[in-house]
C-alpha cells in the first residue's frame, strides 16, 4: 500500500529529467535503432517480393486451368 502511494506521488512530482547517456550507451542505442530500421525495410522488401511471386503463381494456375 505504501509503495503504491509513493508511486502515485512520484507521478505528480515528475520534473523534467535530463537523461544523459554516455558515449557507449548512445552508440548502443543508435545501433539498436538502426538494426530495427533495417529489419523493417527488409521485411517490407520481402513482403513485396512475396506479393509479386503470388501474383505470378495465380496467373500460372489460371492458365493451366483454362488449358485442361
Amino acid at each position: 500500500m505504501k509503495k503504491t502511494f509513493e508511486s502515485l506521488l512520484n507521478l505528480f512530482n515528475l520534473k523534467e529529467k535530463t537523461n544523459q547517456m554516455t558515449i557507449a550507451e548512445l552508440n548502443a542505442f543508435n545501433l539498436r535503432k538502426e538494426k530495427i530500421e533495417q529489419g523493417k525495410r527488409s521485411r517490407a522488401y520481402i513482403s513485396e517480393i512475396n506479393q509479386r511471386y503470388n501474383k505470378i503463381r495465380k496467373r500460372e494456375n489460371n492458365l493451366f486451368r483454362k488449358a485442361s
